[in-house]
């Protein structure tokens, strides 16, 4: 007796085989059946890539960053097997809606397969769970926040805010909530979907599949093949194509992004992930009392014409003409959720404040990654800045500086901007826009400079003109630095000062009494900044003008001159 012949005998896998395979497929293999095999296909690799990462991840608010950053930057492949999970869950939603599109063209809800139907139904739903507990998990800006923002659509909803709270575990984000996505995530969800899709498949064998419409019984049964080879191998062909596709994907945006930790005081630019963006879209037309309509009336009464579609078709045939009315209310659901998703997109697109804050948020997550190479403090999450060297400074510069002066993008306007602070870009712009929000615009006075166009002074003037006011910078150094000017172009922009009369209202010379404008000796250097954290009303500086606070005794000196040293190295 052979092996095969063994296990034969006591599990009966030939007979298993041979009725899996020899099943008959009315009218003959075709491409439209495969939308159910490739999803079970996909949810068989989420569960093995989330196995995978599972030996990585440390499900709490302090670690889960630091462990999903471990995983996507110091172990080898960890990229890829996290960018295939998350590309995989949002192909699982395409193909759900894919799926549901070509049930409901063949009319495959109707009797006899209501439960078929429904039970695709609840795990198109589950999939949309996955989806949104899994998001959450990395615990950065960019999956809190969008969760938040779906969890807060929940809450709007009657009795929402009890499971809302169930589901955070409390009023706020935490600890609790992170496990208790988990939980759902890895135990509760994987197992009711499995346990839903074993249900789909029996009825599925029960009733099989849903032929064309269009062919009668004896054209059916006369092209009718058995499941292997053909359909098997169109299956298959499915799959690989997906696989590719999520391959290709994945390679193509370097796995999934991972930004900052999630940081709950932060300004973070919210938006929930693609497959919500039509409901985020939708909660705008209906704001305050009325949000109630975009979240309970809309989605319940599209839930419940899906629901009842089986007893809403009531056409006496399942062909397509026929059924004209029940497919257009799908077709507009369809329609509905396209538009609303690319309007929200195209929205997003031309939002300035947005397309800012991203660039932030980017340069955050590229910040917070390089300074996790060094490890992550046993705090955890935020604590990953403590390993920037300029960390007190920036903590410093947030709590006293950033209400009036910004960078980056991040601050106040009340005071000239200091991203770039001093480089010639940034002279540059001070000269030609100096009542601009970014230099003196948002001040209260310093209305006196006159804008200087490019007509009253050319840019080859103006380059030697700033060329100048580096030199003087350099010479204003306690400690003598490596020369970063023009020599010959500062001295062709003396010239010009000269020529334009600046000294009349910004003297050059070391020393002496500003008048109310700051001299230009030594402006820009460590030392210049930090006199003026100290006192900017001094006379050579801004004198009785000054609009800023002197910081002398409230921060030490210390921290004035590594606040000084952090604006002088922007501009760097």
């Amino acid at each position: 007796m052979g092996v095969m012949d063994w296990i034969d005998e006591r599990t009966g896998i030939r007979a298993l085989t041979k009725e899996a395979l020899d099943e008959q497929v009315p009218g003959g293999a075709r491409v439209r059946y495969v939308f159910g095999s490739v999803l079970t296909y996909l949810f068989l690799q989420q569960v093995v890539l989330g196995i995978l990462l599972a030996t990585y991840y440390s499900p709490s608010a302090s670690d889960a960053w630091a462990s999903t950053a471990y995983l996507q930057d110091r172990v080898a492949g960890g990229w890829f097997l996290r960018g295939l999970h998350h590309h995989g869950s949002s192909v699982m939603v395409v193909v759900t809606v894919l799926h549901l599109i070509q049930v409901v063209l063949a009319g495959a809800y109707r009797k006899p397969r209501e439960f078929n139907w429904w039970t695709g139904l609840a795990m198109g739903g589950l999939v949309l769970a996955f989806a949104l507990t899994g998001y959450l998990l990395p615990w950065d800006q960019k999956g809190y926040w969008a969760t938040q923002v779906a969890t807060g659509i929940m809450g709007t909803v009657p009795l929402g805010d009890l499971l809302q709270h169930a589901l955070q575990g409390g009023a706020q984000y935490g600890n609790l909530t992170i496990t208790r996505f988990y939980a759902l995530h890895v135990f509760v969800l994987p197992i009711t979907l499995a346990a839903l899709l074993g249900v789909h498949l029996y009825l599925f064998r029960r009733h099989g599949v849903t032929p064309p419409a269009s062919m009668s019984d004896d054209e059916l049964a006369a092209k009718a093949q058995p499941f292997w080879p053909n359909q098997l191998f169109i299956d298959v062909a499915a799959m690989a194509v997906t696989g590719a596709v999520l391959v290709a994907l994945t390679y193509r945006t370097h796995g999934a992004e991972l930004f900052a930790p999630a940081d709950p005081a932060s300004n973070f630019v919210a938006r929930p992930e693609w497959y919500f963006l039509f409901l985020f879209q939708l909660l705008k037309y209906f704001e305050g009392p009325l949000s109630i309509i975009a979240t309970v009336i809309i989605p319940g009464g599209v839930a419940t014409f899906l629901f009842a579609l089986p007893f809403i078709d009531r056409a006496d045939s399942r062909a397509v003409k026929k059924r004209g009315p029940v497919l257009a209310g799908v077709g507009l659901i369809m329609g509905g959720v396209v538009v609303l998703t690319a309007l929200a997109v195209v929205a997003d697109a031309n939002n300035e404040h947005y397309q800012e804050g991203l660039v932030v948020a980017h340069e955050d997550a590229e910040r917070t990654r390089e300074l996790a190479a060094a490890g992550v403090p046993p705090a955890g999450g935020n604590a990953v800045w403590e390993n920037d060297p300029q960390f007190a400074a920036i903590t410093l510069f947030k709590e006293n500086c950033a209400t009036c002066h910004e960078i980056d993008g991040r601050g106040g306007e009340e005071a000239p901007s200091l991203s770039h602070y001093n480089d010639r870009a940034w002279l540059r712009g001070a000269v030609r826009t100096p009542r601009s929000v970014a230099y003196f615009g948002g001040t209260k006075g310093h209305t006196d400079m006159e804008a200087y166009s490019e007509a009253d002074l050319p840019d080859a003037q103006l380059d030697a003109v700033i060329e100048y006011l580096l030199q003087l910078r350099a010479l204003g150094e306690e400690t003598p630095q490596a020369v970063t000017y023009d020599a010959e172009l500062a001295k062709r922009g003396a010239a010009v000062w000269e020529e334009l009369d600046c000294s009349g209202c910004h003297e050059v010379e070391k020393g002496v009494d500003g008048g109310g404008a700051p001299v230009f000796w030594g402006r820009g250097t460590r030392g210049w900044i930090a006199r003026v954290i100290r006192n900017s009303g001094e006379a050579d500086l801004y004198g009785e003008g000054a609009e800023m606070p002197g910081f002398e005794g409230k921060l030490s000196s210390e921290e004035i001159e590594g606040l000084a040293g952090y604006v002088f190295a922007l501009g760097e």
